[in-house]
């Protein structure tokens, strides 16, 4: 791609000093670069825009991912912020809007489409994560911290049989991803780094389970700082992930302390 890839897309670019490619330097920027197609692989995306425009989009309800995924667009691409629209969408989500030809041509070469889900003709996009490219610059364990702080969570809650109210810990960190080939890949990126998924295809899920797999996802991978769980949990809504997961660690050692908590014996 030539030297003034960023050249204008609309009279707005004319006017502004934008990046090119020779601010794409290794190391630092491929960390960046990673981190960016993370968020579009999960809550993100592109679409196009008119004849030859692209929209890059990304939507959540985390503040903290809104800023980081808008950052990354700044630092890698040079644009100044007022390019990048945030608006409130759904009451508790935040939408995050760029419309451009260039950056959009440059991810769609390089990455190709990161829709996840089905066309209407019940085929899946034919959607690929860069397994070589993340094991060569050693950002697997990145390109899954965003993932799993994205669309993947901690399980861990009392579990308690009817019949003989005998009660126990669940305990697991789970991935959502209804591409089949995308969750093959997650499962392949977590062996690689030495961790043991299961790909449930019936539930569309990428499980981690056994201690030692969750303690090793919790030293070399873990969460974003400041995510927290959303309100599809009942015992740890409004927690950071990482906070849950250190919990469910401990519990290890004395899970007869924690069955006791006062959020786990008052809504099961």
């Amino acid at each position: 791609m030539s030297e003034n890839v960023f050249s204008a897309d609309n009279q707005q670019e004319t006017h502004q000093k934008v990046g090119i490619l020779r601010d794409y330097t290794p190391n630092t920027m491929d960390e960046k670069l990673v981190a960016l197609i993370a968020f579009l692989f999960t809550d993100g995306g592109m679409s196009k825009h008119g004849v030859e425009s692209w929209r890059i989009y990304f939507a959540n309800s985390s503040m903290p991912a809104v800023e980081m995924f808008k950052g990354l667009l700044v630092d890698i691409f040079k644009i100044p912020p007022a390019r990048i629209q945030v608006k409130p969408r759904y009451g508790h989500h935040y939408f995050v809007k760029l419309t451009s030809k260039e950056i959009g041509n440059f991810l769609f070469e390089r990455f190709g489409t990161f829709r996840t889900l089905k066309f209407n003709d019940g085929f899946f996009p034919k959607t690929s994560i860069p397994i070589a490219w993340l094991e060569q610059t050693k950002t697997i364990p990145l390109f899954l911290k965003i993932a799993f702080s994205m669309d993947g969570g901690v399980k861990f809650y009392p579990g308690k049989r009817a019949k003989t109210g005998y009660r126990w810990l669940e305990r697991g960190i789970d991935l959502a991803c209804h591409h089949p080939v995308l969750r093959e890949q997650y499962c392949d990126l977590l062996k690689m780094i030495g961790i043991r998924p299961t790909n449930v295809e019936k539930d569309k899920v990428v499980k981690i389970r056994r201690k030692e797999n969750l303690e090793l996802f919790a030293k070399t991978v873990g969460f974003l700082d400041g995510v927290t769980v959303t309100r599809h949990s009942k015992f740890w809504i409004g927690k950071e992930k990482n906070d849950v997961m250190k919990l469910m660690i401990e519990s290890y050692d004395n899970p007869s302390l924690f069955l006791a908590r006062q959020n786990f014996v008052v809504k099961i």
